[in-house]
Order: C-alpha cells, then sequence, then structure tokens
C-alpha cells in the first residue's frame, strides 16, 4: 500500500512531547491495582520519566482475571500529574472512556492493540475525539498488518487530531519464541516511510513478555532510531496483578536507562543537517534493508539448520548428500518463484549455487 506524507497533518514530535528533541520514555505499572502502589510506583520513577503510564481499564483475554479498577483512578493519575508535574497517559478502550479522560482532564491517550485491530472501533473512538486536543499513541494490531495500522492513525487524524505517534508492541505469532509477541522490525520502518513525521515509540515490554528481554529489545530499538520507549514499571512486579513477568522494578528501570544512556540520542549516521526530504528517506530506507538482512540471515540460518538434519538422517540410511534429482527441483522452484518476484533468473541462480554448496559441506 502506497502512502504519501500529504494525505496526513501531524505535528512536528517537538512541539507537544514533554522531552523535546530527546528519546521520548514512558514508564509505569501495566493496570492501576490501588492508591498506595500507583503513588509508590509514580513517586519512585518520576525523575527518571516525561510521562507516567497505567492502566485504567484492562482488556484481558480471561474475564476472571484483574480488568483495573476504573475511573475512580483517573483522579489519582490527575494528582500526580499535578503533584509531580508530569503528564500521565492511559489506554481508551472506547468512546466512553475519551469522554471520562476529557473530562478528568486527560492529556495523553493510547489506543491499544485489540482495539487497532478493530476498524469500526476504532472510528467509533476517533469520532468521540473529534475537537479535543489530546495527543494520541496508536499501537499495532493484534496482526501484522500494516494497512490496519495505518488505518487507525488516519482516522484519528482525519477528525483534526496531529498530535498522534504510534507505538510498536510487537506481534502475536506462533513465531515469536522465545518473546512474548514477534517483533517483525521491518513493519515499524515500513511505517514510518509512509509517513516520515510520525514518531514511533517502541513497547519492549509486551515485545519480551519477560524481564530479562527487555534490555535487548530496548538497544535494538533505539539503533533503528526509534522515537521514544513506554516500559512497564511496577513498585513490586513480583506481586502486580497483571504482567508481573514483564514488568521492571523502578530501580532496574533506573539502571537500564543509566544503561542506554548514550543511545538516547539519534542514532543516524547521515548529516541530517541537510534537512531535506531525500536524506530523511535514504535513513528510513537503510533501517528498514538493515531489519530485512536481519530477517534473511536469520532465514538462511533456520535453513542450514534443517539441512544439518536431513544430513544426520542421511548418514542413518547411508545415502549420499547429493542428491541431483532434488536439485534440479529446487531449482526450477526457485527461478519460478525468482520470475513471479520479477528478480533476475541469473542472480537467483547464483545465491541458490552458493547456499547448496554451503548446504553440502554442512552435512
Amino acid at each position: 500500500m502506497s502512502h504519501t506524507s500529504s494525505q496526513y497533518n501531524i505535528q512536528e514530535f517537538s512541539s507537544w512531547s514533554p522531552s523535546g528533541n530527546k528519546k521520548l520514555i514512558i514508564a509505569g505499572p501495566c493496570s492501576v491495582e490501588s492508591e498506595k502502589q500507583l503513588f509508590s510506583t509514580a513517586e519512585s520513577i518520576v525523575d527518571d520519566i516525561h510521562i507516567f503510564r497505567a492502566g485504567v481499564w484492562k482488556a484481558r483475554t480471561n474475564p476472571n482475571t484483574f480488568a483495573g479498577v476504573g475511573e475512580k483512578s483517573l483522579r489519582w493519575l490527575k494528582k500526580i500529574e499535578e503533584d509531580y508535574n508530569i503528564p500521565v497517559i492511559i489506554e481508551v478502550l472506547s468512546p466512553d472512556h475519551v469522554k471520562q479522560a476529557i473530562d478528568n482532564g486527560i492529556k495523553y491517550i493510547w489506543l491499544g492493540a485489540r482495539t487497532t485491530v478493530n476498524s469500526y472501533l476504532t472510528d467509533e473512538i476517533a469520532q468521540s475525539l473529534s475537537g479535543s486536543d489530546l495527543r494520541v499513541f496508536v499501537k499495532n494490531p493484534l496482526v501484522p498488518d500494516i494497512s490496519l495500522w495505518l488505518g487507525a492513525i488516519q482516522r484519528i487524524n482525519k477528525v483534526g487530531i496531529t498530535k498522534i505517534a504510534a507505538i510498536h508492541r510487537g506481534f502475536q505469532s506462533l513465531n515469536a519464541a522465545p518473546f512474548r509477541n514477534e517483533p517483525i522490525w521491518d513493519l515499524p520502518i515500513k511505517l514510518k516511510c509512509s509517513i516520515p513525521e510520525l514518531p514511533i515509540i517502541c513497547d519492549p515490554s509486551h515485545i519480551a513478555g519477560k524481564r530479562i528481554f527487555i534490555e535487548e529489545i530496548v538497544r535494538k530499538a533505539l539503533s533503528l532510531d526509534f522515537s521514544g520507549l513506554m516500559i512497564e514499571t511496577h513498585i513490586t512486579p513480583e506481586e502486580a496483578l497483571s504482567d508481573k513477568d514483564q514488568q521492571l522494578s523502578p530501580n532496574d528501570l533506573r539502571n537500564l536507562l543509566n544503561s542506554i544512556s548514550s543511545s538516547l540520542k539519534s542514532s543516524n549516521n547521515i548529516d541530517l543537517n541537510q534537512n531535506n526530504d531525500a536524506v530523511k528517506k535514504i535513513v528510513l530506507l537503510r533501517q528498514l534493508i538493515d531489519s530485512l538482512d536481519a530477517n534473511m540471515l536469520e532465514i538462511i540460518s533456520q535453513r542450514f539448520n534443517a539441512v544439518e538434519e536431513i544430513g544426520q538422517l542421511k548418514k542413518e540410511i547411508n545415502t549420499s548428500p547429493l542428491q541431483v534429482s532434488r536439485w534440479n527441483e529446487v531449482m526450477e522452484n526457485r527461478l519460478e518463484i525468482a520470475n513471479k518476484l520479477g528478480l533476475s533468473e541469473e542472480f537467483v541462480e547464483k545465491l541458490m549455487e552458493i547456499i547448496h554448496h554451503e548446504a553440502l559441506s554442512k552435512q
């Protein structure tokens, strides 16, 4: 799907982000559990972050699990905003939630993955935002469909909301292991190529699913020059009523931010002082190439793992590693695919010969 930036009216990030030109750091608990838990967490992290997040209403798969405490916590969040002079952000799941956020003076909201996958619901929420001055963050949908993500952003923008950012939280997939959600890094990069002025925040907590993987994902996001991070943080993660395995303690958050402090600046190597569209597009396309190359190498590694397993089985049945008929079948099939994709037959033939040579040596 082709999009141009002229389809969108999105304000410059630094004009509405409390971090200015720095990477935006958002942190706070997955869900509001109690007034004490909320204020204790806020007090412990506000000096290290730009926006305090908390789940007021939680969309849960299991109806018997904790779903937040609801509207009363909006008053607590507003007091945190006033006491610590820091913006707060919440997830909204319906037009009524938008109204309650506006009525309580909340300025920042996000749409979750379960919302953006539903175009009808996204449209209803968008209509409820018309005429407001909210800053709206849009998480990627559950499924890796960039059209749904773009569509949700476009719906929000069409009603006059210009302060928009995207949140990359990964996608549900059978291939996600060891993470909770598969990152599929090239999708947020493609989104950025479609809307260059759109800031994209990474949510490493939902990609990781486990604390031990968060720093790895954070570093990857920063290497791709994401605009910021949203990290779930709880005063006592082991006691959290939702997503306890992926939440950091305030001390762990501080250690992480200290560890990556040198990376919280733009990592582009091209001189962006030229400030023209061509240079910016080159940066984005390079990031896309880097991500696609990483995916390609991972697939090649998986292919060789399968090759080695076949090699062991061939030894067990005393069969030669080279099966000419199989190789001819493979080459014929791959050249057919190359033609459909518009790739040079000569190039694909050379590539497959290199891969085949390496495969024989592994067998």
